[in-house]
Formats: structure tokens, C-alpha cells, sequence
């Protein structure tokens, strides 16, 4: 049977393979296991000084959690007595990873989505190829960005905030360097010379200073920075997104129909779940002031209720499993979502305006 995570120790460094390329490494409940033996292994071993996570994919990093099988094993089966098992392995593995006493280095190449950033995203040194497709489309699944990046997501100008959370648009390799998501961007051709230096580095450094030599090391390859969909976009993005309210972005789109960019961002929007958007909308503000590790518990908790409220559910069956695109989402418009569920499931007794208007 083929090993799905594979690990090397090469010199001192400790390798981590993510082996599932015909699933693009989308993570199985075995895989998440597996990954926290090999680091809890190392943590405290002696001969290991730095953690690698690395994809044997040229396609991808890693599209997240594989929604088949926890649509089949988990969602949709009437069977399971934890529903939750598989989300609640992954995310302490994603807050273990974040509190990990070694420096963890990780290489974005291709697609990077949902579970895989949960990994990776709190890296000490995070590579990033031209080729990078950077997104967490979440709510047209009947969640919200997850894995604790939401986090992150909050730490974005607020109209780039909500265009990415809300709609689960991708970052390109140069909006990952400009917005401090990684800390190189390269060419692939590249990539094998700068992990041959890390090789060396890991038999003399340690710690921070291991991290500090590769940083240095990796300038030398690091890109000029292109303009992005995103930077070309940017004024139309702030002007539609830079709102106080999700009805506020739904009017400003509606009253700017003729403009190809709004049309079809707002028909985007109505098709998602409007619970979520909501959720998402007040949670891009209430996670400015949550620790990563509390993120990850809110997540949990928000994920949860979506799969009660039957959000993941039809997300899931919808656009994964019958492929029929018309899911039945609990609030048909955003006038149907009570807003004291939102503010109660995130804990907080206003929304953003009602604070703002105080």
C-alpha cells in the first residue's frame, strides 16, 4: 500500500512528504495522523534541528482536506457518532504545529487551499513558486475559512480581507510576498539549489539562526514582484468591499451591474451560503483581536454548527458529490440570516456597524 506521508531525515533536517498527488495531497484522516507521529517524534530528538513540508506533486502543495471522504465517512453518514473527528484531529495538529519548539520551513508550489495552509501557514521560512494558487473557498462550501487563517485573512486591508474570505478568490506568489504570507518567492528551477544550502545549513545552525542564514541565503533567488489580478483590480476591490456591512457590499455591486468585475462577483456572492458570508463578514473583524490558537477554536466551533445547520452538507453534495450546483442553503438571501445566531456562534453582542455606530 502506497505511503501517503513519507519522511526522510536528510542530515539533520526532517522531511515531510505529502504523497497523494493524484488527489492533488488533499489530507485523509490517516495523513493527519501520520504527520503529527513524525513530529512528535522529532520534537525532541537531538539529531533534528528543522522540519521541512514538502509536496512529491508538482501540482500541488496541498488542496486541503480530501471532501470526498468526509463527505462519505463523516457528513453524510447517519453511522458516524463524531462528525467532528476528522476536523478536531486536524485543527490541534494545526495549533501543535504553530506552538512547535523547531523551525518548520515549507515549500508552496502549485495549489495551496484549506488544510494545507493549516499546516504550513505558521512556518519560520515559507518558499513560494510562481505557479502558487493560494485560496480558502470556504463559503461555497457552507463554512468559512478555516484552519486558523483567518487569522491571517484579518490581517489584510479590509476590502482585500473581505474579497478573499468572502469569496475564496486566489492570491497570486507576489500577493504572498507583499502581504508577508511567505517570505521568498522563486523559481522553481530554483528550489533544489536553495534546499541543498538548507541540507548544509542544518549540520552547523540551529533555531533561529538556521532560519536567519536561509533567509539570507534565499535572497539571491528571491523574484522581482509582478502585478497581480489583484493590484490590477485593487481600486475596484476597495470600492466594493470597503464596507461596514455585507448589505452595504451587496447594494454598492447591484448599483454597479454594468461593470463586468461587480456582475459577476455579486451573482458569486448570491450563490454562496448567506449564513456563512455573514459569519465570515463579522469574523474577518472579531478575529483582529484572537490569537492564532483561539481562531482555530472558533473555526471548530463554526464548522460544527455548519455541518448542524446542514451547510456543509449541501456545499459538499452541491459542488464535490453530485455536482448538481444548486445547493439548498438554510437562509435563501441574506435577509433570511438572523444575525443574533451569527453574533451568538462568534461571541460577540454586536456586528462591526453596530459597534462603529455607537
Amino acid at each position: 500500500m502506497k505511503e501517503l506521508v513519507i519522511s526522510k531525515v536528510i542530515n539533520k533536517l526532517g522531511v515531510i512528504y505529502l504523497n497523494r498527488p493524484e488527489k492533488l495531497n488533499a489530507l485523509n484522516f490517516e495523513m493527519i495522523i501520520k504527520i503529527r507521529e513524525f513530529l512528535e517524534k522529532w520534537e525532541d530528538d537531538n539529531n533534528i534541528r528543522a522540519v521541512l513540508f514538502d509536496s512529491l506533486s508538482e501540482k500541488a502543495f496541498c488542496a486541503g482536506g480530501d471532501l470526498k471522504d468526509l463527505y462519505n465517512n463523516y457528513i453524510n453518514n447517519d453511522s458516524c457518532q463524531k462528525k467532528d473527528e476528522f476536523f478536531a484531529t486536524e485543527f490541534e495538529l494545526d495549533k501543535y504545529i504553530a506552538s512547535y519548539k523547531k523551525p518548520i520551513i515549507s515549500n508552496w508550489r502549485g495549489i495551496v487551499m484549506g488544510g494545507g495552509l493549516g499546516l504550513s501557514i505558521n512556518s519560520d521560512y515559507i518558499i513560494c513558486h510562481d505557479s502558487v494558487n493560494w485560496a480558502m473557498p470556504e463559503t461555497g462550501l457552507g463554512f468559512v475559512p478555516d484552519v486558523g487563517v483567518g487569522k491571517f485573512i484579518s490581517k489584510l486591508p479590509r476590502a482585500l480581507g473581505h474579497y478573499v474570505g468572502l469569496l475564496g478568490r486566489s492570491l497570486e506568489a507576489s500577493d504572498l510576498i507583499k502581504y508577508n504570507f511567505a517570505h521568498v518567492y522563486i523559481n522553481s528551477e530554483d528550489y533544489e539549489k536553495i534546499i541543498e544550502k538548507l541540507f548544509e545549513f542544518s549540520e552547523i545552525y540551529e533555531g533561529e539562526e538556521l532560519i536567519e542564514k536561509l533567509k539570507i541565503y534565499g535572497e539571491k533567488y528571491n523574484l522581482p514582484l509582478k502585478e497581480t489580478f489583484v493590484d490590477k483590480n485593487f481600486d475596484k476591490i476597495e470600492k466594493y468591499f470597503n464596507k461596514d456591512s455585507l448589505e452595504e457590499i451587496y447594494k454598492v455591486l447591484e448599483e454597479n451591474l454594468e461593470d463586468e468585475f461587480a456582475r459577476e462577483i455579486y451573482y458569486d456572492l448570491k450563490s454562496r451560503s448567506q449564513f456563512m458570508l455573514a459569519v465570515q463578514f463579522e469574523k474577518y473583524f472579531h478575529g483582529k483581536n484572537l490569537t492564532y490558537h483561539e481562531t482555530v477554536d472558533l473555526d471548530l466551533k463554526v464548522l460544527n454548527h455548519s455541518v448542524d445547520l446542514g451547510e456543509m452538507h449541501e456545499g459538499v453534495r452541491s459542488k464535490v458529490i453530485e455536482k448538481d450546483y444548486q445547493p439548498k442553503w438554510s437562509a435563501r438571501s441574506l435577509e433570511d440570516v438572523d444575525m443574533d445566531q451569527v453574533k451568538n456562534l462568534l461571541g460577540i453582542e454586536k456586528t462591526y456597524k453596530e459597534r462603529k455606530n455607537i
